[in-house]
């Protein structure tokens, strides 16, 4: 590991598990579980409409241009994604990524002032966004996150915690 991996890896942290209450038997009881995930094309197609396509391509080189203009007849993706949930398995290709440096600001010697950007398969990511959704729908419509949170919460912003504390603080 070269030095400025060395770096990246050594500003992250490691969070214990102890400080997060679990979710007791009876609580979880109460729900029904989640439904296996099948991935239909019409899945695909809306995440491939969404896709920039001046981004650049992943490790396996296959652009997003090239995704989004093909999104109406990409059913072998569809296969694929089935196939490698019922497995268990990603495709090892999906697996790797290119990591790069990126320059925030100050100066360009220290290597504090850089910040690592890792360049997936677009394949990829559209199934790790189709997973997200579907469990964000299970775990809101089973009120299994709590009231408090709203960071990465379709609707919830920061600012609106922000706003709502303020409330409740010029209420007391």
């Amino acid at each position: 590991m070269g030095p400025i991996e060395k770096f990246f890896s050594s500003v992250y942290t490691v969070e214990s598990d102890h400080n997060f209450e679990p979710l007791s038997v009876r609580t979880m009881s109460n729900h029904k579980k989640m439904t296996e995930l099948v991935v239909h094309k019409g899945n695909i197609e809306q995440e491939l409409a969404k896709l920039k396509i001046n981004k650049s391509p992943g490790p396996d080189e296959l652009h997003p241009r090239v995704l989004y203009e093909s999104r109406e007849i990409i059913c072998p993706l569809c296969l694929i994604y089935n196939k490698s949930l019922s497995l268990g398995l990603l495709p090892s290709e999906w697996k790797s990524a290119e990591v790069t440096a990126i320059y925030k600001k100050g100066s360009k010697c220290d290597r504090g002032n850089y910040r690592s950007v890792n360049l997936t398969s677009v394949c990829c990511r559209i199934l790790e966004q189709l997973i997200r959704d579907r469990m964000m729908e299970y775990l809101l419509g089973n009120r299994l996150i709590s009231d408090k949170r709203y960071g990465f919460i379709s609707g919830r912003s920061t600012s609106l915690q922000l706003l709502h504390m303020l409330d409740k603080w010029l209420i007391i």
